[in-house]
């Protein structure tokens, strides 16, 4: 209710704010409890507290693709989505083509390959930005991740669409926490007990991947919510996946809706739009930090 009812003007609350808010805050709840729960899902399947969704190289795929289309010109409703899509679908070709050797894919080299296209993309970012000066600002904005979109009728139906899409695959990861469960505690346990670890890991990964995409092509990268919220959550509720997944999806959307609050009111304050990435970056390093540390002690 206060993401509906707070902005510029204060706490009011007519048809004509609602049009514009709503998408943004669906956009918002969206963006945080796919990153919260694709986060989860990969820390338990790779038994690796440090992985974060982006590490698997999609994001990084969907920024070079978002910067191409800036650079060409192609920012219409339907462009600036596909290449982001495009982008993130090719580095998940390029990092699973990498991770498999002799017909297996370890999960050391999923994450390595993930670094590494990671890196690449980056590289291939920069490269663009110094190429396309005007939408320079443009592609800082992005990559610093946004819900704040102006949604034509159009790209309402597109974004829609995705999130279907997106929703179905993010209960297919919570449909798979018994195998999660196995796995994140021994990959031989998970192996004797019948959970295919090749078939779960492969379905995971590219579902991850795709939910990445979908994610930054619309609200752009946004940092940390995908590594510190399952974290919180598993404090609170345990290891379980059954309740670790579905919590860090709600935990995650509430996070960003308090982050985009937190930018309503400076940009009330002082107005200046700040990317999300500000407030879940200084949010987040704290939290990580205690966690080392609590982990470490």
């Amino acid at each position: 209710m206060l993401a509906l009812a707070f902005g510029p003007a204060g706490l009011t609350l007519d048809s004509q704010i609602l049009a514009s808010r709503v998408p943004r805050l669906l956009l918002t709840i969206f963006a945080g409890g796919i990153l919260a729960l694709v986060g989860a899902a990969l820390q338990g399947l790779l038994q690796n507290p440090l992985v974060d969704p982006y590490i698997i190289g999609s994001s990084s795929g969907a920024g070079v693709g978002v910067a191409l289309s800036l650079l060409l010109g192609w920012t219409s409703v339907i462009g600036r989505p596909l290449f982001a899509f495009a982008g993130a679908a090719g580095a998940l070709f390029l990092v699973y083509t990498l991770a498999r050797m002799r017909g297996r894919m370890s999960r050391l080299s999923l994450i390595l390959a993930g670094v590494a296209v990671s890196f690449v993309g980056s590289s291939l970012v920069m490269v663009l930005m110094v190429l396309s000066r005007e939408q320079l600002a443009q592609i800082i904005y992005f990559l610093m991740g946004s819900t704040k979109v102006v949604f034509t009728p159009t790209k309402l139906w597109v974004f829609a669409g995705s999130a279907v899409v997106s929703l179905g695959a993010a209960g297919w990861l919570v449909a798979r926490w018994r195998s999660l469960d196995i796995l994140s505690t021994n990959i031989e346990a998970a192996e004797s007990l019948g959970v295919d670890t090749q078939k779960l890991t492969t379905e995971v990964f590219v579902l991850s991947a795709l939910l990445v995409g979908v994610v930054v092509a619309f609200a752009g990268a946004i940092s940390f919510i995908g590594l510190v919220v399952p974290h919180i959550v598993r404090f609170i509720f345990g290891p379980r996946h059954l309740k670790v997944l579905p919590a860090s999806f709600l935990a995650g959307a509430s996070l960003l809706l308090a982050s985009d609050l937190c930018l309503r009111g400076f940009a009330m304050a002082t107005g200046v739009d700040l990317p999300l990435s500000v407030v879940t970056t200084l949010f987040g390093v704290p939290v990580f930090l205690y966690i080392m540390r609590r982990r470490l002690a």
